[in-house]
């Protein structure tokens, strides 16, 4: 479910020394840089990049003592957790057991306490198999509540899903094999939706704060409710509906549906009969059993029900691994 996550370590790393001998020992960062304010950094990439350190060094005015590593203003971890444990991939799936593996290692890698690494960033969603092909589906997903849905590219910036900003976060519902294809050939094709938490609000609500929160299964669970809950707010049009026998005012719904442009100009200028549309348009949805975007929903519902089933042993190996920590 999870991967990847920005995590405040300055004050959950154990030995600082040894922090900082353990990842020069491994040769893998780049020299430092001094950016405009100053403030010098270093970036440090491990494990196929998958696993990334940001440390940001005092000013020469802050500068307290000729020791490098006491210099160290704030560490940062960026890490993909599913590609920490998949060693450089996150098509497979990632259960709790995984997840507590990828946690665990990290931490006794590095000697950080989970406890006292505070998270800033996450993402959370789920990888399926799609009953159509994904950049078909992605044609017909118009917008998140009110947001459109904008073009998501990789690397190589090549087209290959789609992406919904708002203020606290970020919808993003994507074709893997795309996203792979110049690493990678996946044999079957695979959707990803997930959610990107660039601010905490929500997930804090789930009780979530910091590294050692991802171990308690129960909130893992509140957490991945509230990812499926964003799915009720996709704006999707159902082509199926364009072959149902439809009144004349549902026709002409319908036809205004079919052009994005037109909901956003609806939308904008005139709310209360986009509501009015957007609940008859549901309504004549829910009559389609086999509607593209019912079928994704339950797929992503039943990916959730097989990864997070209860694992009794990994939650007992967890509790046990965190009581080594103190909070």
């Amino acid at each position: 479910m999870f991967d990847w996550t920005k995590t405040d370590i300055t004050m959950a790393v154990i030995d600082l020394q040894s922090f900082y001998s353990c990842i020069n020992d491994r040769k893998r960062f780049v020299t430092p840089k001094v950016n405009s304010n100053g403030e010098t950094t270093k970036e440090v990439f491990e494990m196929n990049n998958s696993l990334v350190f940001v440390i940001r060094y005092y000013t020469d005015k802050e500068k307290r003592v000729k020791e490098l590593y006491n210099n160290i203003k704030r560490v940062e971890m960026q890490v993909s957790l599913h590609k920490y444990f998949a060693e450089g991939f996150n098509y497979s799936d990632f259960q709790f057991k995984d997840l507590f593996k990828s946690v665990a290692s990290i931490c006794l890698t590095y000697g950080i306490n989970p406890f006292k690494a505070v998270l800033l960033n996450i993402e959370a969603g789920y990888n399926v198999t799609p009953t159509i092909r994904t950049d078909a589906f992605l044609i017909g997903l118009y917008f998140f509540k009110t947001v459109p849905f904008e073009a998501m590219k990789n690397k190589f910036r090549f087209k290959v899903g789609l992406e919904a900003t708002l203020c606290d976060y970020v919808i993003k519902c994507y074709n893997k094999r795309s996203q792979l294809q110049n690493t990678l050939r996946l044999e079957k094709e695979i959707l990803r939706y997930e959610v990107h938490f660039n601010v905490m609000r929500k997930v804090n609500d789930c009780g979530i704060y910091c590294l050692a929160d991802l171990l308690d299964n129960t909130k893992v669970y509140k957490l991945s409710k509230l990812v499926l809950s964003t799915l009720e707010e996709l704006v999707y049009f159902e082509p199926q509906l364009q072959k149902l026998p439809l009144s004349t005012p549902d026709k002409k719904l319908i036809n205004e549906w079919k052009n994005p442009k037109e909901i956003a100009t609806l939308m904008k200028n005139n709310s209360q009969r986009y509501r009015r549309q957007r609940r008859r348009y549901n309504e004549l949805s829910s009559q389609i059993d086999t509607s593209t975007l019912k079928q994704i929903k339950k797929a992503i519902h039943a990916k959730e029900k097989e990864l997070l089933q209860l694992d009794y042993k990994t939650i007992k190996q967890a509790k046990f691994f965190l009581s080594n920590y103190k909070k």
